[in-house]
């Protein structure tokens, strides 16, 4: 997810769990029947009255913001090299140069090149950073078509298509018998 999908995921996340608690919060409840509504939001949310006390207790020290689920750090696989961001680039490099390069020609490029041990790569996990990059099958067809469209309006597919002439307005000089 990109930043802003994700902090709309978040906020709407806590706007949830706001609605939730929202009943719970009037300071002029009593205990008794503050616990009846607890049971009664969890049983129709379909959560556990443990939840409902964790956002009481954050919307309580936090306010709004204690609400929203935590950010967590974007992590790479173990499985995947130590320069898979270098990597990366390179795949994303190669891709610029020549965008009918396939997936697997890529990691082979990258494999003889010496950016990567054979095997380490794979297609699944390439082609899904490349999408992720900008760079997949369906994004790319939408750079070529408006590059055929655009830098090939004026162009026709054959020499001399573009001259026009009209012969009757053809310079005429009279030759005289030499006297």
């Amino acid at each position: 997810m990109n930043i802003t999908k994700d902090n709309q995921w978040r906020d709407g996340k806590a706007l949830e769990r706001y609605a939730l608690i929202a009943p719970l919060l009037e300071g002029s409840l009593d205990p008794a029947k503050r616990l009846q509504m607890r049971e009664d939001i969890a049983f129709r949310n379909g959560i556990s009255l443990r939840s409902l006390y964790r956002y009481e207790a954050a919307f309580k020290k936090e306010g709004f913001s204690g609400l929203k689920p935590a950010e967590r750090p974007k992590q790479h696989s173990a499985k995947l090299p130590d320069n898979f961001k270098e990597i990366l680039e390179q795949a994303v490099q190669l891709k610029r140069e020549v965008p009918t390069r396939s997936v697997n020609q890529i990691i082979y490029i990258l494999e003889l090149e010496g950016w990567a041990p054979a095997g380490t790569l794979k297609r699944s996990t390439m082609q899904r950073h490349l999408y992720n990059a900008g760079f997949g099958q369906k994004q790319m067809q939408m750079y070529r078509d408006a590059r055929n469209s655009s830098s090939k309006r004026f162009c026709k597919p054959h020499r001399m298509m573009l001259i026009q002439g009209d012969y009757p307005d053809v310079l005429f000089i009279p030759t005289f018998p030499p006297a």
